[in-house]
């Protein structure tokens, strides 16, 4: 993945967790949120089927994403299940797998822990890089694995916010 630059104009301040925007030199950025429902009847969208997410129409400027994670919206019966998420250059951004029985409603989280294990996992442990896409590029998510008879459906959401110009 490239480096990620911030416009030098551009300093960032603590989120507003009134408001869900982080306040960036007087300008408010709102944190977006993408969602898409994956149905694991490979009938319907075939294994490895990536469908776009976040169009590169939203990223003029680069992403940072603060959570992608999946909700159960059909129990799952099956073995393996696995939803990639990745950025446009193929460099992956998610795996979520549910688990067999999963239950309506159920959170399946990337990362052991949610929030920090996600930026954990990417930075080796060792600082807190978080998911950034370079600009231009879009995100997009496919049912990267899936077994014989498998029934269920995730509803995949990416909460990020998009970099403002220096304007």
């Amino acid at each position: 993945m490239a480096d990620f630059t911030v416009p030098a104009s551009l300093k960032g301040t603590a989120a507003n967790g009134v408001t869900g925007a982080a306040a960036i030199e007087g300008k408010i950025v709102p944190l977006q949120c993408a969602m898409l429902e994956f149905d694991f009847d490979e009938s319907k969208v075939p294994v490895a089927t990536y469908l776009k997410m976040i169009p590169a129409s939203l990223n003029k400027n680069g992403l940072i994403i603060v959570s992608i994670k999946g909700f159960v919206t059909e129990i799952f019966s099956g073995t393996t299940f696995v939803i990639t998420v990745n950025d446009e250059d193929n460099n992956t951004l998610a795996t979520l797998t549910p688990a067999d029985s999963d239950d309506v409603g159920e959170l399946v989280k990337f990362g052991a822990s949610g929030f920090t294990a996600e930026w954990e996992a990417l930075a080796d442990n060792s600082d807190y890089t978080g998911h950034m896409v370079t600009e231009g590029l879009y995100v997009d998510a496919a049912m990267t694995t899936a077994t014989a008879a498998v029934t269920g459906k995730l509803l995949v959401v990416i909460e990020f916010y998009a970099i403002p110009s220096a304007e």
